[in-house]
């Protein structure tokens, strides 16, 4: 599947670093930005872990991350269709794709990975940013698992 597009009916999450979560006003939306040199936003697709629960899906995220989680980091999750409709109120036409990752050095092979193209960059990247973070998240995640 790699190179298709997420079902419109599923979800994915994006790692939001410490310093873009506040506990009162959220998601920051430069969590949600393209760095420069970046043509996709990387997330990752929790039905791809279809036998697997929420928490399950979310473990299986954070296992397999090639990022290092901070106690203190977040998952946003976010609807592939509703994100999609509300970029697309916004005249953008994103796409969600299955991009997974295969094993290399000390990585195991990622079936989640997946990238949102069709964003803009700068100078329009901060609005919608904010937009999805305002949004189109459904639920914020601990980055690491609570013991």
């Amino acid at each position: 599947m790699t190179g298709d597009d997420l079902p419109n009916e599923d979800h994915a999450v994006r790692y939001v670093k410490p310093s873009q979560f506040d506990e009162e006003e959220g998601v920051d939306g430069s969590a949600f930005q393209l760095r420069q040199n970046e043509s996709g936003l990387s997330v990752h697709w929790l039905e791809c872990f279809e036998d697997l629960l929420k928490p399950q899906q979310l473990d299986e995220v954070r296992r397999l991350s090639r990022l290092t989680i901070s106690r203190n980091g977040r998952l946003a999750e976010v609807s592939v269709g509703r994100t999609k409709q509300h970029l697309k109120e916004q005249l953008l036409d994103i796409r969600f794709i299955h991009m997974p990752l295969n094993a290399e050095g000390d990585y195991e092979a990622d079936p989640s990975h997946s990238e949102i193209s069709g964003l803009p960059d700068f100078p329009d990247e901060e609005l919608i940013g904010d937009f999805i973070a305002e949004e189109c998240i459904e639920a914020v995640h601990p980055g690491l698992q609570e013991t």
